[in-house]
């Protein structure tokens, strides 16, 4: 093999290699609280759940709950981990909040990507997500996703935005 050709061969397996860049949040709140709705389906069968998302630069907490309002997941991002807590199970910890989605709802979600596709940037991020902003809500001076539609496969996530408040508080 020519030198010019193991060149080439070289540089597209490094290009492979690399990860993709984070999604930038550039611009965008770096504190928020949000309420609504979380559908995840796959292969024809789905949950719907009610999510509070309390969204800061050292901590998030995401609460899952029935339809009517009870607790089933509380996720914890903090510093020191990421951990799962659900009534009467041992807590679940992961390497990154796309392992413990995997886990809990069968869809490996990026958190920096959902917080690019709250605020209207519907950005593919890591794991080739296809996002759609279904619908759009004015909050003061910014332009807000009020549904959004994620497909990756045959994993189809929808999130409907019923509250939101720009933080800190």
């Amino acid at each position: 093999m020519s030198r010019l050709a193991l060149l080439a061969a070289m540089l597209v397996a490094a290009c492979a290699a690399v990860p993709p860049a984070p999604v930038s949040l550039e611009g965008l709140p770096a504190a928020f609280e949000m309420g609504g709705r979380l559908s995840v389906a796959q292969s024809g069968r789905g949950e719907i759940l009610r999510i509070r998302w309390s969204h800061g630069p050292e901590a998030d907490t995401w609460v899952l709950a029935t339809p009517v309002g009870t607790e089933v997941a509380r996720i914890e991002r903090r510093p020191w981990g990421l951990a799962a807590l659900r009534p009467g199970a041992e807590p679940i910890t992961a390497a990154s909040f796309s392992d413990l989605t995997q886990d809990l709802l069968g869809a490996a979600l990026d958190e920096r990507a959902l917080v690019a596709w709250l605020h209207g940037r519907p950005v593919g991020g890591p794991g080739g997500w296809e996002v759609s902003i279904d619908e759009s809500q004015r909050l003061g001076d910014r332009d807000l996703a009020r549904r959004i539609t994620a497909s990756q496969g045959d994993v189809v996530v929808k999130l409907v935005v019923d509250e939101y408040r720009p933080g800190p508080w």
